[in-house]
């Protein structure tokens, strides 16, 4: 298995630390939800907006930000840039959903790790958490249950559950929202750990040096990663131009809305709220909402159809109950993420 395995463990108590250190989730949803507070300077790493393997090539939000012509901002959405207020005049430099959500590209993690290396008295010794919700269906090697004195063991077996009972049946780190299993190995294991999805590559949601030194952590729901450490490692990690990395505060607010993507949601809710049904055109494509008001016990619908340029299309529908006022507010929700939603049409 080479000297990167990682090795699973059942010392969830050395993840302690971090729920101390994370803020709580009923205050603004802030950097340190996802990454513990504490550190000196912290960054974010842009997943690419494509890969090789879900597109032609590698493309980086830079490229996307000059097709758009709008600045890559610290604070920048992958929406800033991917669904600008006038049409580029040109097709998108991506052709997919736009950044993967909750894990590192694998070849930015394997130099990440490279990174954080030299940047902790403890390199051999990480440790790795990796989200229980991941639904594998699909086998690879990873390091499987030990016993003190014993060597790890592997699976490599086409279609069975990647992660082994041993590790599936022991005890997983709580954290808020959110349990995983826990592995440990060299800070390289990251690039070995993500080898249990075989089809994607999905990278370890947490990983943290012995001596606590830095933290990695990629929420489930983001397109992006943050690292917190001292000042000396994040600027070595804005620094190197085989990653795109952005400076964070740990104050800064993990999501916002645009201005003019908020004036088209509220634009959209009000003909919706007024006449039952409302239409958006934007330079990536079409929101159109239908609603029916709940009466009496009857619950009320949310209908919307999302097109792309492309001719590209979903539809959803959403149960809603209560007054106008619970209702624009749901169903304003409900628009903001349809049309954050062209930016992968």
């Amino acid at each position: 298995m080479g000297s990167n395995a990682p090795r699973w463990s059942g010392n969830v108590h050395q993840a302690d630390w971090i729920a101390s250190r994370l803020a709580p989730w009923e205050d603004e949803y802030i950097v340190t939800i996802v990454v513990p507070a504490g550190f000196e300077a912290y960054a974010r790493v842009l997943h690419p907006a494509e890969t090789p393997s879900t597109g032609d090539r590698l493309v980086r939000w830079a490229e996307v930000a000059a097709w758009s012509a709008m600045p890559l901002r610290e604070d920048a959405q992958f929406h800033s840039i991917a669904l600008p207020p006038t049409a580029p005049g040109r097709p998108p430099p991506y052709g997919g959903q736009g950044p993967r959500e909750g894990s590192l590209y694998v070849p930015d993690a394997e130099v990440l790790a490279a990174i954080l290396r030299a940047w902790t008295a403890t390199p051999e010794d990480c440790w790795f958490c990796v989200w229980d919700g991941f639904g594998w269906d699909t086998a690879s090697t990873v390091a499987a249950f030990t016993e003190t004195g014993r060597p790890p063991e592997s699976i490599e077996e086409p279609g069975r559950d990647p992660v082994p009972g041993p590790v599936r049946d022991g005890p997983r780190v709580h954290l808020p929202h959110r349990d995983y299993f826990l592995y440990q190995g060299p800070a390289e294991a990251v690039v070995t750990l993500a080898s249990l999805d075989s089809t994607w590559g999905q990278c370890p949601n947490i990983w943290w040096t012995a001596d606590r030194a830095w933290c990695v952590a990629s929420e489930i729901d983001l397109p992006w990663t943050y690292v917190g450490g001292p000042c000396g490692l994040i600027d070595a990690v804005l620094a190197d131009s085989r990653i795109e990395a952005l400076p964070a505060d740990p104050a800064d607010p993990v999501s916002r809305v645009e201005d003019w993507v908020a004036a088209w949601v509220d634009q959209l809710t009000d003909g919706l709220m007024a006449r039952g049904a409302a239409s958006l055109r934007t330079p990536r494509g079409s929101v159109d909402a239908w609603l029916r008001r709940p009466r009496g016990i009857r619950k009320g619908e949310l209908r919307i159809q999302v097109a792309g340029p492309g001719g590209s299309s979903g539809s959803v529908h959403h149960g809603l109950l209560g007054d106008d006022q619970k209702l624009r507010r749901e169903a304003h929700d409900y628009l903001t993420f349809a049309v954050l939603d062209l930016t992968g049409m």
